[in-house]
């Protein structure tokens, strides 16, 4: 039977093998410098000094710096709350090897702990500036807090909270580097 079935398939044809796709000289120069000078920056920030620097294990470049620090939230989050989005924001400063996207670890010591009178009511900011942190290494930082919208404390269940990957800065050296602090969610 498997003779009977080979001869009912028609031999496949020969195949001619296809044409290498070519290219023009220059195309491959401009690959290369594209791939050499990727691999001498630092992703496009154009300081590639900074990224050598944030390396380091504090993520610290050399010098002080200090933030000032506005507030905002997100405007579709105010119709969901039971208190206006004004109180105090109560917020702590960690430097980006104490932290991580879910926020701070669970042995990490704040560089700065502050808090802000910040009104949201309108339309969710961004606010002015609030608040101008002290004199901290230049660097990565995280930024993260909450607003206590019922004067009772910071974290209670509905308080506007900070999310710690959209709080990431680098304070950068010999300025006061403006910040927005971004509130995405309410505390569940």
């Amino acid at each position: 039977m498997l003779p009977r079935l080979m001869r009912s398939f028609p031999a496949p044809e020969p195949t001619r093998p296809r044409p290498r796709a070519r290219v023009h000289p220059a195309g491959r120069l401009i690959l290369l410098a594209g791939l050499a000078l990727a691999a001498c920056t630092d992703g496009g920030t154009g300081d590639s000094a900074a990224a050598d620097e944030s390396d380091d294990s504090d993520s610290v470049i050399g010098g002080t710096g200090s933030l000032a620090l506005s507030f905002e939230m997100e405007a579709d989050l105010i119709p969901s709350m039971e208190n206006a989005p004004v109180g105090t924001f109560e917020g702590s400063i960690y430097a980006e090897a104490d932290g991580t996207a879910i926020g701070p670890n669970e042995d990490a010591v704040s560089l700065e702990d502050f808090s802000a009178e910040v009104d949201l009511s309108n339309d969710g900011g961004p606010s002015g500036v609030a608040c101008t942190t002290g004199t901290l290494d230049a660097g990565v930082v995280w930024v993260l807090g909450c607003l206590d919208v019922d004067g009772n404390g910071c974290g209670d269940e509905g308080d506007p909270i900070t999310i710690p990957n959209e709080n990431k800065v680098v304070i950068a050296v010999d300025v006061e580097t403006p910040f927005t602090v971004v509130m995405s969610m309410l505390r569940p």
